[in-house]
Order: C-alpha cells, then structure tokens, then sequence
C-alpha cells in the first residue's frame, strides 16, 4: 500500500510540474516552413517509382509481416520538422476492386481507423477525385490533441491490377478545447503545430491470391525547441508511426472484412 501511494504521489508530481497544452501554442507556421515543405514533396514525388513487381520481400510480407520505417531520417528546416515514413503489407485473397471500395468508402473512415479516425465524411467528388474531411484524435500521457483535417484525393489506375492513390492535404485545424467544441479552432497555423500537413501515396499490386500495399507519408509538423523538446519529442516523433500503424492495419481489415467484390 504504501509502494502504490508513493507511486501516485509521483505520478501528481509530475503531472503538476508538465506544462498546459496551451504553453505549447507559441509556433507559427512560417512561409519558409511551407516552402521548405513544398520543395521536400516536389523532390519525392517526382523521385517516385511504381514499377510492377518491385515489392521488397514479397516472402515475408505474404507471410503476415507488416513493415514500417523510416524513408529517410527527419529533416529540421527552419520554423519545423519534415517526417517521412512507409509502410508496407500484403493483403490476401484481395482485389484492386476490393481495395478500391474500401478507400472510397470516407464515410466509413472513422469506423476503419478508429480511434486515430473519430469522425469522416466526403465533401465532393468529380470522377477519380474526391474532396475529404477526416476529425484526428492523439492522446499521449497528459495531452490530447484534435485536429479537423481535409485532403483532396487523386486515384488512378495504370492497369487493372494496380492503383495508385495520392492524398494530400489542404487544410489543418487544431481545436482549441476538445471537452466543449469540436468545432472552435486556433488561428491557423498558430496553434501547437503537432501537425500541419500531411500527404499520403499509396500503390497497390495485385498478385500472389492478394494485393501488395504501400503507403508513404510525408508530413509537417513544428521544431522542437531545447526548453521543451525532451517533453513533446514523443508525441511529435511517434504521431506519423503510429498513425502509420493504425492506417495499415485498419485498411487490411476493412478490405478483409469486405464482401460482395
């Protein structure tokens, strides 16, 4: 018993010692920001290949593993931090079809990926585009973050067994105070700056009885300055993985859990 009030005590300690989300709202979102952000995308994607059959590891990923890393190691820029993160799986006994109804189905998004995904929905849609909302929920030990996020989302099809899917986003907002409105933001690119784009390339493969998936994300998120850095390293450095994470294995269960394709 008296290991257990110790704990606790520690615990109050530290929870009255870390500061309010509301004293990390000091970043803005700077112009050089933007283009250094602009650039580091311009340069991926054109560096972008979608070559049939160039799955790495085809064995192990038909074998159930799902792979996650790191594209390339996070690039400070001025006023912010670029992540770049893949991840890849197989998805057996799919189609493209299949695979297809399921990213089309943004109604449905905040059923998929919960809890990352608590609410969702299509804005607009003209032929193989379409225009998205999708409300994101971080927790982390003592800060919870949401965001009202919009993305305009590109697929086509080369050929009947692959796909290509490009989300990027257009708008970020981050709720001032999640318990009484999820509506009511902070100005625009000045609230905590967790995050402040993302973009997503996803290509599918059908082969094998299933279809390969890899998706890559590129995101913008605010530096990290040496006062607090050691206190919000986490939750800016895990959101891209873990968001990742969730992505993977909510669309292999959608798609696994589709029928009728």
């Amino acid at each position: 018993m008296r290991v257990n009030i110790l704990v606790t005590a520690a615990r109050l300690l530290v929870l009255l010692l870390l500061p309010s989300p509301s004293a990390f709202s000091s970043p803005t979102l700077t112009p050089e920001a933007i283009r250094a952000f602009d650039r580091y995308v311009d340069s991926a994607e054109a560096a972008m290949t979608y070559d049939a059959g160039s799955f790495p590891g085809t064995a192990k990923l038909r074998g159930g593993e799902v792979r996650i890393d790191s594209f390339a190691p996070p690039e400070d820029i001025e006023g912010g931090m670029i992540q770049d993160w893949r991840g890849i799986m197989f998805i057996p006994q799919a189609t493209i079809q299949k695979v297809k109804a399921v990213l089309q189905d943004y109604d449905d998004y905040k059923k998929f990926y919960k809890p990352e995904v608590i609410e969702s929905k299509q804005l607009a849609h003209q032929g193989d585009e379409y225009d998205i909302f999708l409300r994101l929920l971080k927790r982390q030990a003592w800060v919870t973050v949401v965001l009202n996020s919009e993305y305009h989302v590109r697929f086509s099809q080369p050929d009947p067994r692959h796909m290509l899917v490009v989300s990027r986003s257009t708008r970020v907002g981050e709720v001032v105070d999640p318990d009484r409105s999820l509506t009511a933001e902070e100005p625009a690119g000045r609230d905590s700056g967790f995050l402040w784009r993302l973009n997503s390339y996803w290509r599918f493969e059908e082969a094998d009885g299933g279809v390969y998936a890899e998706c890559r994300a590129i995101s913008l998120s605010r530096d990290l300055p040496p006062a607090l850095g050691w206190m919000i390293k986490g939750f800016v450095s895990k959101f891209p993985k873990e968001s990742m994470q969730n992505t993977l294995r909510g669309t292999k269960a959608a798609v696994e859990g589709r029928t009728g394709y």
